[in-house]
């Protein structure tokens, strides 16, 4: 619990951002919304904001700003890939609330912090597996064009 400085304490401020690849999926993104919600309420935080994205992470810049301006004490989406499909761009945001004091949470590692080391290990194996995949797609590309120079 935050402390407003008079001795009142009042409950942690957490973002919810929520994200669809193409507009036309409100479903998908209130049931993001309500497990978010669901999941900060069980906690005990109040929900300060929620982030509607939608395409490649529209609104992601303003939760940098945002986190950066001190205005979340927490951010929650539903899941990992939610904040963004590149891993570079979830170990900014995670960089980002380390160096304001925000955690990152998503639903679906329950308590896990990925600003925490753990957090950040289990990123950095997201990320291995990220790159390992562009480079499978790199090598099938390649293998693709040889085959049509050999017909």
């Amino acid at each position: 619990m935050n402390d407003r400085g008079d001795g009142v304490s009042e409950s942690p401020r957490v973002a919810v951002y929520t994200r669809v690849a193409r507009a036309g999926n409100p479903v998908a993104q209130d049931l993001q919304q309500f497990e978010c919600w669901d999941w900060a309420e069980t906690r005990g935080m109040e929900i300060a904001h929620v982030y509607r994205s939608v395409g490649q992470n529209d609104l992601f810049l303003d939760l940098l700003n945002d986190i950066a301006a001190g205005k979340y004490d927490a951010v929650v989406a539903s899941k990992h890939n939610r904040y963004s499909r590149h891993a570079v761009k979830v170990v900014t945001l995670t960089e980002v609330a380390r160096k304001h004091g925000v955690a990152v949470h998503v639903v679906e590692w329950d308590d896990l912090d990925l600003t925490s080391p753990t957090g950040q290990f289990r990123l950095d194996l997201m990320g291995g597996f990220e790159d390992l995949e562009r480079e499978r797609a790199i090598a099938e590309e390649q293998v693709r064009k040889s085959r049509k120079g050999l017909s």
